[in-house]
């Protein structure tokens, strides 16, 4: 899979922008502040529908204009697509090969995209949401299945959280509402549990090329019940959970247990990443994480995404960059953002392909 080309039209500062990409090593450069990052985040868009950034997309319009329009052409094993989102101040529109599509399930995976970004270093001081965001946007790159109980799962948790707010304890309607939640909560802790085992397989071994040492890195679901084979007795173990906190559901008003309650926790070599671990060793860890879902993407979809590193050489010294580029399967189209050449001139490729980004303009080749 690689991306052949991408048109931006009052994206953030971009006017009208095209830029060609070759299957390979794609190099962005230019000084801080002019633009890189934002062509990232138009493909990431077409990969996710939605910003790295922030999740106001409005932010993503150019200032006095009425819209944002990215363009993407994805050749993939499957043929060609053409992407296309479209932002308005009101939402968003999204079609593929020029026909609109209506939920972003039948959009997101078109194109898959794994990015490297600095505000992935957040995700270790961040709430349990954003880690959980992460995880459920990877994952629904992979299966429909999971965005589709996901989906569900939050809309009938809002009808649950809507009757929570009538205040009336010990109603039967409670109780159905309740079980709604539990037949896409089971589906959802099931594959949420296989993924991490898959990202388990692979971090340790990333980890350690890139740092050059010899640890354990894993990730730990904090699941609010533990999957068991059968089913019944997750049933079982749901219901008690919610008897277990009706009172304090009807005192808040709100469901306090359940899947959209659930983090998960790095440790390297059994130590709290979020509490032990040093700003170095955390950019290993985030790109050991990215590196193994670029593995997963191949070991399911048997085609490897598109990899985007955004300002990922600038904090890391030239053997820990050697190791880092050594990583990088000449299969993967990777796209870099850097204000220095000097940071990627240790890539020993035929394939690199330098863009210089100047102030809203863009000079292929």
């Amino acid at each position: 899979m690689y991306i052949e080309n991408i048109k931006v039209k009052n994206f953030r500062n971009y006017h009208n922008q095209s830029i060609n990409f070759k299957n390979g090593m794609n190099i962005l450069i230019g000084p801080n502040g002019i633009g890189k990052t934002n062509l990232l985040e138009a493909i990431y868009l077409l990969s996710t529908t939605r910003s790295h950034r922030n999740n106001d997309e409005k932010e993503m319009i150019r200032f006095n204009e009425e819209f944002a329009a990215v363009e993407g052409n994805v050749t993939t094993k499957y043929g060609k697509d053409k992407l296309d989102v479209i932002i308005h101040k009101k939402g968003k529109s999204l079609s593929v090969n020029n026909i609109l599509v209506k939920k972003n399930s039948e959009f997101i995976g078109k194109l898959n995209a794994v990015l490297f970004s600095p505000n992935d270093m957040d995700l270790f001081d961040s709430s349990p949401r954003d880690r959980r965001r992460l995880i459920d946007m990877e994952m629904g790159k992979l299966s429909r299945g999971y965005m589709l109980n996901l989906s569900n799962y939050l809309r009938f948790l809002k009808q649950r959280n809507a009757y929570l707010k009538q205040q009336r304890l010990g109603d039967v309607m409670l109780e159905t509402y309740t079980e709604l939640l539990f037949n896409p909560q089971i589906q959802i802790i099931k594959e949420r549990n296989s993924f991490i085992n898959s990202l388990n397989a692979y971090l340790s071994y990333f980890y350690n090329e890139i740092s050059g040492e010899k640890n354990k890195l894993q990730i730990v679901y904090k699941s609010f019940i533990k999957e068991k084979e059968n089913v019944d007795l997750m049933k079982q173990e749901m219901k008690q959970a919610y008897e277990n906190l009706k009172e304090r559901d009807l005192a808040l008003k709100q469901t306090n247990v359940g899947i959209h309650r659930e983090d998960y926790e790095f440790y390297l070599n059994n130590m709290n990443v979020s509490k032990y671990c040093s700003q170095g060793q955390k950019r290993m860890v985030i790109l050991a994480l990215k590196l193994s879902i670029v593995q997963i993407i191949y070991q399911i979809k048997r085609e490897y995404p598109i990899l985007l590193l955004d300002d990922v050489f600038s904090e890391l010294d030239s053997e820990h960059r050697i190791c880092l580029l050594r990583l990088l399967p000449n299969s993967v189209q990777t796209i870099i953002t850097t204000t220095d050449l000097r940071e990627v001139n240790l890539i020993r490729r035929q394939d690199v392909n330098i863009i210089k980004i100047g102030k809203g303009m863009i000079n292929n080749g």
